[in-house]
């Protein structure tokens, strides 16, 4: 309930329509039905993907089942979002709209964490970078780029 996770594989569940993948995380924390109605479009709308909703996961491309796992990680309003390799599974145009969501949601007040070691992204997002090496904390850039040797 407090931290939305985005999977690099997406984690969707394929016999599930676009909604009812959005709203599986809604069930899980037994969310009245008013409330799934309300916050299942919004995200939805938010991820623009609002006409999709009756689509199974197979009939979406990677940058769309993408942003079916961000709305589902983000219905239930987490303060911590955290993105693992994001972008690892898509073209660059498709990396580069899923990174300006993620700094959107950022923007509105989530706190996002991403992990990956995609250079041209880190590069263009420079944001704060915090590099870690054998579980330890080697650098930390305020407005950081790739860095990793």
């Amino acid at each position: 309930r407090k931290i939305g996770v985005v999977f690099q594989n997406f984690r969707l569940l394929k016999d599930l329509t676009v909604y009812e993948n959005v709203a599986f995380a809604q069930r899980v924390i037994e969310a009245p039905a008013h409330q799934i109605r309300r916050q299942v479009p919004s995200m939805l709308t938010m991820v623009g993907l609002a006409d999709k909703y009756r689509a199974y996961p197979r009939q979406l491309s990677g940058g769309e089942q993408q942003r079916v796992a961000i709305a589902r990680a983000l219905v239930n309003e987490p303060p911590i979002l955290i993105a693992d390799e994001p972008t690892g599974n898509l073209d660059p145009e498709n990396s580069v709209e899923i990174m300006k969501m993620l700094d959107e949601i950022n923007k509105r007040g989530t706190t996002v964490v991403v992990v990956t070691h995609n250079q041209e992204i880190v590069n263009m997002m420079q944001k704060r970078v915090i590099t870690l090496k054998k579980g330890k904390i080697i650098s930390d850039e305020e407005k950081g780029g790739y860095t990793y040797d």
